[in-house]
């Protein structure tokens, strides 16, 4: 989830993310820097947020694994920049996807996978966190305006998630990344209309 030159000690601190590709990625990570100097995470949308595991590791993998066989990607779209009122950290909304985000949380977030989650799981993209407090109406105006200024897509395919591990200097690194390789449900075939002859 970050650029770390020189990661520390692993921690029992595991998230599951998908990262923003291409120039919507690559903007929103120099919007992130840009808002806060010493940011060096990477732009992504949390599936399910930072947690401690109790059980091992290896197993909260295979959870993933065995749910990315079945979940089928989907548009994401982000959408206009707001606050969390009880924390200041300052994000982008999203116009489509959220449902289907909130649908895999609640599929994954159980068994070694299971964390009594500090805020409703509200997806979002983090563009500033850790900042001085009265600062953020002012964050909030420079980051609505690089917005407004961005001509590039807003909308990706999610088709993978990636297993991220932190560590002691905050460090996040990529565990496995998982495709989502769920099929489309077949629809059924319409029927053909059927022509009644009346007298």
């Amino acid at each position: 989830m970050g650029r770390c030159s020189a990661p520390g000690e692993p921690i029992n601190q595991y998230a599951l993310v998908t990262y923003l590709p291409d120039e919507l990625g690559a903007f929103l990570d120099q919007m992130r820097r840009d808002l806060v100097l010493d940011c060096k995470a990477r732009s992504h949308l949390s599936i399910l947020p930072p947690r401690a595991l109790t059980l091992p590791s290896s197993l909260a993998e295979s959870q993933v694994q065995s749910l990315s066989l079945l979940a089928q990607p989907f548009v994401v779209r982000v959408g206009e920049v707001a606050v969390f009122p009880l924390t200041s950290v300052v994000y982008l909304e999203l116009e489509a996807g959220q449902v289907e985000i909130e649908r895999l949380h609640r599929e994954l977030a159980v068994d070694a996978l299971a964390f009594a989650e500090p805020y409703p799981f509200h997806p979002h993209v983090t563009l500033a966190q850790n900042f001085e407090l009265g600062t953020v109406t002012e964050r909030v105006e420079q980051a609505q305006a690089r917005w407004r200024g961005y001509e590039g897509p807003r909308e990706f395919l999610l088709d993978r998630v990636v297993f991220v591990q932190n560590t002691d200097n905050n460090c996040w690194i990529d565990l496995n990344a998982f495709p989502l390789k769920g099929l489309p449900i077949p629809q059924p075939p319409t029927p053909e209309p059927q022509f009644i002859q009346t007298f």
